[in-house]
């Protein structure tokens, strides 16, 4: 049995996965950010943000053509050099750009005609006063002729400080012992050193290094927050997770891809490729509601719903059960009308109809618990009407077997040809409904949470609905149609308890021979 439900838990995967697909192709239904009517560099600028934050930037599937720093900063200078009308805006890419930039963009200085030169020189002067270079050689940056000299001598001279190694150790020594010196040695390479700045937040959970790792971050990327030493952890916790959601959107901007990276890339530095990194690594992203990481606005919204949602099948299972089970068995008493007309007049009442009358009757129940207990009643009340009639009608297919005949003739007691007998191969229908009416609840869910004040994940989700927050729907989408596949999954084992014959087939069918 153990093998049959590994086996049934491994088949889920592909099933995921062609979820995640589904609804990867479902975001692309979500209307794009509206173009600029003007041609205003903020507003573009907004523009250009709103778009990348969805990743609208790259293609659906296959990116034959991978962007990185080297990229973006070689197409960058082609414009700013030969002083085409695109100059103003490489020269925004190129102060955005930062620090990163510099490896591929100065030793190419001296292979520019002149002219070309001096308009690079003179377009490095935002970076240069941002990279602490205001005095001596550098006072005077936007002179043409001037600006050239500084900034070759500049890489003759600090070079080896571009290089990854020494990036991760200037970080680390600031973590360690931080002092101005330090922080000196990092605002000089820029955004060059913000793959280790952001890799810090992670790693250290000291407020004064999280204050100077955030920072320096701010000052290279001109955006973010700071967490200051006197920060409370949610403070903190946020403002880590919005540099680790910024960092996951814009790390090719400040990072070289090459070799094997690069052949990756072709497939992960795509729309459906950031989508399954997203599942893959938890990250989420941060809710457009209150910056709160989803994965942990998740994790603590989710065992809400799912208590629910799962003490609601337990009652449900409770009662609907040994409800069909009579009424099949007493066909056409008075219990087996009277619990029809009671059911279905309960199955025909909507969910939030149920829910409302139940808070009006017990205004006066203000804890939290009985709150729970009236989301519970009112998620199971539909679902005992459905669940009931799919086991009478069970029921009343499995007492016209020979089987069930044989036992009586055989002497068995009514009691034991009803629970032994006919329960065990009337549950089989029961409990595919039971799998596939998950959904249901969860949907419910959303209902009851609202109507009761619970603070579940459906409560959380119309708010998201309401203020257009797409990362946290997402997450609530990919964990529904993983708890849905886990139902799947569990009712697969299901049959296989309750019926050997179904857990044998299975296994012929997958490969596996029969006993």
């Amino acid at each position: 049995m153990f093998r049959y439900a590994l086996r049934r838990l491994l088949w889920s995967i592909p099933t995921l996965l062609a979820t995640s697909l589904v609804l990867f192709l479902v975001t692309t239904l979500a209307p794009e950010p509206a173009a600029p009517v003007e041609h205003d560099p903020v507003t573009l600028d907004q523009f250009q943000q709103a778009r990348r934050a969805r990743f609208l930037d790259l293609p659906s599937f296959f990116n034959a053509r991978p962007p990185d720093v080297r990229s973006r900063a070689g197409e960058a200078l082609a414009h700013i050099a030969s002083g085409d009308a695109e100059r103003d805006a490489a020269a925004r890419v190129l102060r955005h750009l930062g620090g990163a930039a510099l490896p591929f963009v100065l030793p190419r200085l001296e292979t520019l005609a002149p002219d070309g030169r001096r308009r690079v020189a003179v377009a490095l002067a935002p970076l240069g006063e941002r990279m602490g270079f205001t005095g001596g050689d550098a006072r005077d940056l936007t002179e043409p002729d001037t600006a050239a000299l500084f900034w070759t001598r500049f890489w003759e001279n600090r070079a080896l400080d571009f290089t990854r190694a020494s990036a991760n150790r200037a970080v680390e020594r600031l973590i360690e012992h931080g002092s101005e010196l330090r922080e000196r040695d990092i605002v000089a390479v820029d955004t060059f050193a913000l793959q280790a700045l952001v890799r810090g937040m992670r790693t250290t959970g000291d407020r004064v290094a999280l204050a100077r790792l955030t920072r320096l971050a701010r000052h290279a990327a001109e955006r973010g927050p700071v967490i200051e030493p006197d920060a409370t952890d949610e403070q903190a916790r946020r403002a880590v997770a919005d540099w680790r959601e910024w960092w996951f959107v814009y790390s090719t901007d400040f990072v070289e891809i090459d070799g094997i990276e690069r052949t990756l890339a072709v497939v992960s530095d795509t729309r459906f490729g950031k989508w399954l990194r997203r599942i893959a690594s938890g990250e989420l992203g941060v809710s457009a509601i209150d910056g709160e990481p989803i994965i942990q606005k998740l994790g603590a919204r989710a065992p809400i719903t799912l208590l629910v949602c799962a003490l609601a099948i337990l009652v449900s299972w409770s009662i609907a059960v040994p409800v069909g089970v009579v009424g099949a068995w007493r066909r056409g008493s008075g219990f087996d009308i009277a619990t029809s007309a009671a059911l279905f007049l309960v199955y025909a009442t909507p969910t939030f109809a149920v829910a409302e009358v139940l808070r009006q009757a017990t205004a006066s129940w203000p804890t939290s618990g009985s709150r729970i207990v009236l989301a519970v009643a009112s998620l199971a009340a539909g679902s005992v009407a459905t669940l009931s009639r799919w086991q009478r009608t069970a029921m009343l297919d499995v007492l016209r077997q020979d089987f069930v005949r044989t036992a009586y003739a055989k002497g068995v007691p009514g009691w034991r040809v009803l629970v032994v007998h006919a329960l065990r191969n009337a549950l089989l229908p029961t409990v595919t409904l039971a799998a596939t009416h998950l959904p249901v609840l969860l949907g419910g869910a959303m209902i009851v949470e609202e109507v009761f004040g619970l603070p579940g994940a459906g409560f959380e989700t119309l708010r998201a609905i309401q203020s257009h927050d797409s990362a946290w729907l997402m997450a609530v989408l990919l964990a529904a149609a993983v708890s849905v596949t886990l139902g799947l999954v569990c009712s697969d084992i299901a049959y296989g308890l309750l019926d050997p014959r179904t857990r044998d087939l299975l296994g012929r069918r997958q490969g596996e021979p029969a006993p």
